[in-house]
């Protein structure tokens, strides 16, 4: 999905929850920060946070945390 994004095939991913992205919270914020310089949105609908939000990154080190 990681190589899509960068050929620019997806400009927004929709995820579950922080949970099913990402097995830790550093991979899941790598993750995002990658996608995030490449302009692609993702929204995890159980938390209701969408990446390219100024709080996102905050909200989502602390759901990773506890997911």
């Amino acid at each position: 999905m990681i190589r899509m994004c960068k050929q620019r095939k997806m400009d927004l991913i929709l995820v579950k929850s922080i949970s099913r992205f990402a097995r830790n919270t550093v991979d899941c914020l790598n993750y995002i920060r990658t996608l995030k310089e490449l302009g692609i949105a993702v929204y995890f609908e159980k938390e209701n946070i969408n990446t390219l939000s100024a709080e996102s990154e905050m909200l989502i080190t602390i759901m990773g945390a506890f997911a």
